[in-house]
């Protein structure tokens, strides 16, 4: 008889730098593709909160600014890579970092 083991569910923090040409729209429409792949893999948003435009220590692809947005979610290990793959083809994306929180 085989068990199947359930996906174990983390807590994890993205912080996402977009390009600060992008209207408002053009911005949720791309958290809106994010959340669409965390949702497709089995996770939840807990929140998004946006940062709003902050200036670069350096250029990132010829930008001295970006749009920061922070989005808490919950999701099984195998959601990592699809949602890193969506955020590394997204041209508007110029950053990305993903973390594992601590459970405590």
């Amino acid at each position: 008889m085989l068990v199947q083991s359930v996906p174990r569910i983390r807590p994890y923090e993205l912080m996402v730098v977009l390009d600060p040409e992008l209207t408002p729209e053009q911005q949720s429409q791309i958290i809106e593709r994010i959340k669409t792949v965390i949702a497709s893999s089995g996770g939840q948003i807990q929140e998004v909160i946006p940062w709003g435009r902050r200036r670069f220590c350096y250029p990132i692809r010829r930008k001295m600014e970006g749009q920061y947005v922070l989005v808490r979610a919950e999701m099984p290990a195998q959601a990592i890579a699809p949602l890193e793959r969506v955020l590394r083809i997204t041209e508007e994306v110029l950053r990305h970092l993903l973390v594992r929180l601590d459970e405590d």
